[in-house]
């Protein structure tokens, strides 16, 4: 029950727990993907910048020297015609190839219009590069024209073999790849600072990833003890809650809005036989109208509310509760449940209605006595203007009562009494109540009577019911009969005195008839039976 708080507390902590481990998981992702751009831009930068130009350059190199030993070759004395032309071919071959090399190589370098390390040094090592190519120009092109002229020379048929210098050659070739060797100097330096800036940033990358991951792994772990220790401190309480639930002797009840139960305390198997399952409706066990989910919510209001209800038992019986509702307050205005704490009262129910019938019953027949004809006639009087009603008030005396008593003996004058209350009330059941108000005298209050016809056929049953034989004391017969005096609300007085004494009055007449006969009140008539009475007095 108050554990509630604390699942929503750790049901919070896990969404939060999963939204950080996502995000870091996303992070550390983008981290991969950033780490893989920048090796493959470092790659193709080292491809495209270095290795790339540095095998031109080596190329370029390789031709200039295969075009020097195509130049001995033709050169030489003891070569053959065939032999001359196929190595001139390679001569210029070679030539073409070193030309487009070095002219791809450079073109390569112009286009790095920033080094990718972004340090000075590197765009002095890109110049001093820049300017080795286009240096390489110059004996390059003296070396070309150089072998041409000795191979136009010695395809002369007056060619002389002092004419050609093997040492001149040797000069000029290498003087032109001492330009190739100092560019391949300079693009290894390049590529040197290239990849240590390229491990540099691995280094950073590869270490931040790492960081973030341990990061990622701490989070985790504080996450998961913090929610295992939330966990186990629900556990705590929620075992705890439910070691009171079971033990204490209240029943306690907990629902959702809709009035479903949520918790029943398994006390309540001691009172009713049975716990109320969960899931089901508290209006399937709690007996109507005592109690009606939807008004108990409505008059609830955030406030607690004490209620006395009934709940049926297993055997069928209904118990009685003394329940005070609470609302438990939830995220909106309105309460997220209820929470019903009970303890039986069917005892002092029980107790509190032998007092009732004590007070406002009589003892002998059983019908309600004077105290209630009194506290049933003033709720009738004191109704709002609107809501009034005419009454009728009849006063019943048995004729004769007193030779019953004193020829059959007390014992059958009770016996009458509670034979004639049942009956009396079944007679006037729908339209009034009957009151025993003291040995033979019964009143009757009419407030169901619309008209006069219907209160003269009513007191006709009446008399029919008292002028009839009795059998009383074991089959002894007594025929009786009733006088009956009848005053009329408001008509006949405001008040319960004035009613009773001009229905007194009104019965006073009819016994002075012989009795068996009812009367309504008239003032005129009455006052000289009012003088008689009070002078036989």
């Amino acid at each position: 029950m108050a554990g509630f708080s604390e699942v929503k507390i750790t049901r919070r902590l896990i969404l939060l727990f999963a939204a950080i481990s996502v995000l870091l998981v996303a992070i550390s992702l983008v981290s991969l993907l950033y780490l893989n751009h920048t090796i493959n831009k470092l790659s193709n930068s080292l491809y495209n910048d270095v290795y790339q130009n540095s095998e031109l350059i080596l190329n370029a190199d390789r031709d200039l020297f295969q075009s020097s030993l195509a130049l001995h070759t033709v050169m030489s004395q003891v070569s053959t015609e065939k032999e001359r032309k196929e190595n001139i071919q390679i001569f210029e071959d070679n030539i073409s190839q070193i030309q487009e090399r070095i002219t791809e190589a450079s073109q390569n370098i112009s286009s790095i219009e920033k080094p990718y390390t972004g340090l000075k040094q590197d765009e002095l090592l890109l110049n001093e590069l820049k300017d080795e190519l286009a240096a390489f120009k110059t004996p390059f092109q003296e070396w070309q024209d150089m072998g041409r002229s000795l191979i136009s020379g010695r395809m002369e048929s007056d060619w002389s073999p002092e004419s050609f210098s093997s040492v001149l050659v040797s000069t000029q070739l290498n003087e032109a790849r001492s330009s190739l060797d100092r560019s391949e100097a300079l693009i290894d330096s390049y590529a040197q600072q290239v990849t240590s800036v390229f491990h540099e940033q691995k280094s950073s990358l590869f270490a931040l990833y790492s960081l973030l991951l341990c990061l990622l792994i701490l989070v985790i772990i504080y996450l998961g003890r913090k929610i295992i220790v939330l966990q186990n401190e629900m556990l705590e309480e929620q075992t705890l809650y439910q070691l009171i639930g079971e033990t204490m002797s209240d029943f306690i009840v907990l629902t959702d809005p809709n009035g479903l139960i949520l918790y029943a305390s398994p006390s309540h198997s001691a009172a009713l036989g049975y716990v109320p399952k969960k899931g089901e409706p508290l209006s399937n066990y709690v007996r109507e109208p005592e109690i009606a989910w939807a008004k108990l919510k409505s008059v609830v209001q955030g406030i607690p509310r004490m209620s006395e209800l009934r709940m049926r038992g297993a055997d069928g019986k209904w118990v009685w509760l003394e329940t005070r509702v609470t609302p438990v307050k939830g995220s909106r205005s309105f309460p997220a449940q209820f929470m019903l704490v009970s303890r039986e009262i069917t005892q002092r129910k029980q107790y509190e209605e032998r007092l009732h019938k004590l007070a406002f019953y009589d003892h002998l027949t059983a019908i309600p006595n004077r105290a209630h004809f009194k506290m049933y006639m003033e709720n009738l009087i004191t109704q709002p203007e609107e809501r009034r009603q005419e009454v009728a008030l009849a006063l019943l005396d048995c004729d004769r009562f007193k030779q019953l008593n004193d020829s059959l003996g007390h014992l059958a004058g009770d016996e009458f009494l509670q034979l004639l209350s049942r009956e009396l009330q079944q007679t006037v059941k729908g339209a009034g109540q009957a009151f025993r108000i003291g040995g033979d005298e019964f009143a009757v209050v009419l407030h169901r009577i619309n008209n006069p016809e219907m209160l003269d056929e009513m007191l006709n049953r009446l008399l029919q019911l008292f002028n009839k034989s009795w059998s009383v004391s074991k089959g002894s017969s007594f025929h009786t009969s009733a006088s009956i005096g009848v005053a009329l609300y408001p008509l006949h007085g405001e008040s319960i005195n004035e009613l009773l004494r001009a229905a007194d009055l009104a019965m006073y007449r009819s016994k002075s008839h012989g009795g068996n006969e009812a009367n309504l009140y008239d003032e005129r008539i009455d006052a000289g039976t009012s003088s008689q009475k009070n002078g036989r007095s």
